[in-house]
């Protein structure tokens, strides 16, 4: 091999990968002398990851493209970015297909620079990162204002729908970024902060912070003084290039929660959507009792909370679904169905007592649940004066349907714990 002329070792070399590169470059000292040329590391550069010049992941320049190779291979806050981004697009394709096909490919540096220059902020570099490796989710750009804006919306990051409150939340690409920005922000915020994200219907907002790198939701009063609420809690002893981590936290965290299975894709009226209530204890708390299957989960509306703490600054939505699970083969008690007569709720905010509820059915329905069929689901929401409640109590059903025979009670305990 070593007889071999350099370009044609060249051209060898460089239909391997850059670990077997480097792998050579160990072989023999005239192998490494060619691996090292820095032709060879700029295919490697393009191929492996989202640059085209001789950049770091900061943007910092580099004097060859085996630098260039070697800083963005070394650099934890890429390699996060890209682990978040694989973990959210596999769980996509297997998923939710529609927002597997959402997802866009990364925006160019010209692209960033464009919309930095006309919101006049610089985007944190994990932003950055993040939206080099994906740019958002794509829709029609005539879509924002549409009446119909919901059947064109797949929403990445979810939501939930109660009491006429709908909420599903679309991960902006840049291009929307500036357009929504710019609408709803005043000017002198858009220096700093700007709207990453969206609910179909404009209802919620999420926003980054430019300067400390945080991610915020909007709240009720955010058009009237732009108050906000923090998405992602400080973190202490991060080195310089992880220090304005926010939104890689953030979307690591909602990669975490859609690969463990605690959000789940539903179908409601024939549109597909992400549900934020939780589905995997201890964020949902499930009990049984004679087959018969409660499970409660509740989730914070920040939309329609503040800051200030009053009576109700703070709203939390909560799901109960009930079904008639297959009875186990010896058991003799087992129901075939039954339905709802009566629920008994107790809310209480820091541990303390602020409602009690004592009524027939819900919402006006008497569910006649079956073995074998879906999940019936009511979903509501209460107002707490406190950050932290909790929502118990027990339902009353009666075998077979109503009046057919004496009711009995189903006690379930601290479900749906809002949190």
């Amino acid at each position: 091999m070593e007889q071999l002329p350099t370009a044609l070792l060249q051209s060898i070399i460089a239909k391997v990968s850059a670990s077997d590169c480097a792998r050579a470059a160990c072989v023999a000292r005239f192998w490494n002398q060619t691996v090292s040329q820095d032709a060879l590391w700029e295919p490697h550069c393009r191929r492996d990851f989202p640059t085209i010049q001789k950049l770091d992941p900061l943007d910092r320049p580099c004097s060859t493209w085996k630098e260039t190779y070697q800083s963005w291979k070394t650099s934890r806050l890429f390699q996060r970015s890209k682990l978040c981004w694989d973990s959210i697009r596999s769980w996509a394709r297997d998923n939710f297909k529609e927002v597997s096909n959402s997802l866009a490919p990364g925006a160019t540096l010209e692209e960033l620079a464009e919309t930095e220059a006309t919101l006049k902020c610089r985007f944190p570099p994990a932003a950055r990162l993040l939206y080099r490796l994906c740019n958002g989710q794509r829709i029609p750009e005539n879509v924002l204002d549409d009446d119909q804006v919901e059947d064109h919306y797949v929403g990445l990051i979810g939501g939930y729908n109660f009491s006429h409150h709908f909420v599903n939340v679309h991960l902006l690409s840049l291009r929307q970024m500036l357009n929504l920005t710019s609408r709803i922000l005043p000017s002198p915020c858009r220096n700093r902060r700007v709207i990453i994200a969206a609910s179909s219907n404009l209802n919620k907002f999420i926003f980054l912070d430019c300067e400390d790198g945080n991610v915020y939701v909007g709240t009720r009063n955010l058009l009237l003084d732009g108050e906000m609420m923090a998405c992602v809690p400080e973190q202490d002893g991060a080195s310089d290039e992880e220090s304005q981590d926010g939104m890689l936290r953030w979307l690591e965290h909602y990669a975490h929660c859609l690969q463990v299975g605690m959000f789940s894709v539903r179908t409601e009226e024939g549109s597909r959507s992400i549900s934020l209530y939780p589905e995997t204890e201890p964020y949902c708390n499930t009990a049984v009792t004679r087959g018969v299957q409660v499970r409660c989960s509740g989730v914070f509306v920040p939309e329609l909370s503040r800051v200030e703490e009053l009576e109700d600054s703070y709203w939390f939505s909560y799901s109960v679904r009930m079904c008639l699970l297959n009875p186990s083969s010896n058991d003799s008690n087992a129901l075939t169905s039954c339905q709802l007569s009566e629920r008994h709720w107790v809310i209480r905010a820091n541990d303390s007592v602020v409602a009690q509820v004592h009524g027939r059915a819900v919402i006006g329905l008497y569910p006649l649940l079956r073995i074998g069929e879906e999940e019936f689901v009511y979903e509501s929401c209460t107002g707490l004066s406190a950050k932290k409640g909790s929502l118990d109590g027990d339902f009353t059903f009666v075998p077979g349907r109503l009046y057919e025979v004496q009711s009995w009670r189903k006690s379930w305990s601290n479900l749906g714990r809002t949190r």
